[in-house]
């Protein structure tokens, strides 16, 4: 799960502006992909880079309709965990 998670977490910090995880835990998603990633075997890992998990940063990456609509669903049951409002992208 470490690269939905990268990558809509990364939707969310940097499309939604709102990061429902810390820094850290952000930094140790990075890492930890970094450390598997000759092993790890997903989807969507192509749309990463390496140089990016490096840096810690998801800034440059191009999201397709199924990850920006996994990143709003996590993001709203988060924030329904949170007693916060959710997110709509039309409003």
């Amino acid at each position: 799960m470490l690269v939905p998670y990268y990558l809509m977490h990364s939707y969310i910090y940097y499309e939604m502006n709102d990061p429902i995880i810390s820094d850290y835990e952000y930094d140790e998603i990075c890492n930890q992909l970094k450390d598997k990633w000759d092993s790890i075997t997903h989807y969507h890992k192509k749309l990463i880079d390496v140089e990016s998990l490096n840096a810690g940063t998801g800034y440059q990456l191009n999201y397709n309709k199924r990850i920006e609509n996994a990143s709003v669903l996590l993001y709203n049951n988060h924030n329904v965990k949170e007693n916060k409002n959710g997110y709509n992208k039309f409003d």
